[in-house]
């Protein structure tokens, strides 16, 4: 398996928020990853820093970065802890709008 971080070192939560950002911004608008091929780049241990990768991603949402989506709907962090989310989740791009710009 190719991967894009060395094996020895430790992913770092900056690491991990730029790999997914990476990986986002290579697909097209609209397009999703899943959290398990962030956490593959790291290595064969990708299953232990999975926990780490979630917490990254909900710390994107909270700086309205990108979207935690589960069926393709966005999951709202404030109401569900990440831990607790049951079942697939996937991370996207949060779609922003010319006003959303302006707005900023």
């Amino acid at each position: 398996m190719k991967t894009r971080w060395m094996e020895h070192e430790d992913a770092s939560n900056k690491d991990i928020r730029d790999e997914i950002l990476r990986m986002l911004l290579m697909m097209k608008s609209g397009e999703s990853i899943c959290p398990s091929d962030v956490a593959r780049t790291f290595g064969q241990k990708w299953r232990e820093i999975m926990p780490a990768v979630r917490e990254v991603a909900a710390d994107m949402v909270r700086d309205g970065s990108i979207e935690i989506t589960q069926k393709g709907e966005p999951v709202d962090i404030e109401e569900r802890n990440v831990e607790s989310i049951k079942g697939p989740i996937r991370l996207r791009l949060v779609k922003r709008t010319v006003q959303d710009d302006l707005d900023d």
